[in-house]
């Protein structure tokens, strides 16, 4: 069951996108739609509501509480509009994730979707230092408008969640579709931080496709700060776990994989 409740009408656009962002690993699409959605100025269009989300109740600094839904952004740039959807998490499971997708490309077709792009993560097992940005397309041509701008395609592989299927169900409905994940490390996903810098370079991408123009240097200097935390840990954890190896003791409780 979904109800939607709709705060802006007379939306009109020639040519429009749609940003997808929910939590997932890293929290990069996540912060993604949010970098999106304060530096675009983008104003709340919809919301969505269903039965589907967590039973919890989310309540914020001033002690106001809401239930879990579907946040539905509108900004232009230029002639192109630009819807993103985000939320405090995602259904719990893969049938609840299909229809929610279906869902809301549904309501947002007719204002002349051009593309579906997903922003999610990629983790790699080890610390790199040169990250990547991969791609998947619904077809040839989508893929390439992306690598054309640096990213790289993903050849292989399952993309899980809605931050994945929601390309799909665009491919299903005659849009084009786009999935792009932005490198992070498993440290930093497996600490619970923040990957500020995958966040960055996904927006970076669609700044070179679309000319959205948001600047991404808090997200640099965020991105900076998490990653020297986590050497830190890091750091800290190998010598635990040498120490322990020469005093016989036992092993650290974490381990890097």
């Amino acid at each position: 069951m979904w109800k939607f409740i709709k705060y802006q009408n007379n939306i009109d656009f020639k040519k429009s996108i749609v940003v997808v962002g929910f939590p997932g690993m890293g929290l990069v699409g996540k912060t993604v739609a949010t970098q999106l959605i304060n530096s675009l100025d983008a104003k709340l269009f919809a919301s969505i509501y269903g039965t589907s989300f967590p039973a919890q109740l989310i309540v914020n600094s001033s002690g106001v509480g809401d239930i879990n839904k579907v946040l539905i952004y509108v900004s232009r740039v230029g002639d192109l509009g630009i819807f993103v959807v985000t939320g405090d998490s995602q259904p719990v499971n893969d049938s609840e994730q299909h229809m929610l997708s279906y869902y809301i490309l549904n309501r947002l077709k007719k204002y002349n979707v051009v593309e579906v792009i997903a922003a999610a993560a990629f983790v790699s097992d080890v610390v790199v230092t040169d990250r990547k940005v991969f791609i998947v397309g619904s077809n040839e041509k989508v893929a390439k408008k992306y690598i054309e701008k640096g990213a790289v395609a993903l050849n292989e592989g399952v993309i899980s969640g809605l931050n994945g299927i929601i390309v799909g169900w665009a491919k299903v409905f005659g849009i084009d579709g786009a999935c792009v994940l932005g490198e992070t490390w498993r440290s930093i996903v497996e600490l619970n931080y923040v990957d500020y810098t995958a966040a960055k370079l996904i927006i970076d991408l669609l700044n070179g496709v679309w000319g959205l123009g948001v600047d991404t240097r808090d997200l640099e200097a965020k991105g900076r700060g998490v990653e020297k935390e986590v050497e830190l840990v890091l750091k800290s954890f190998a010598q635990q776990r040498e120490e322990g190896g020469k005093e016989g003791e036992k092993r650290p409780y974490y381990y890097i994989t």
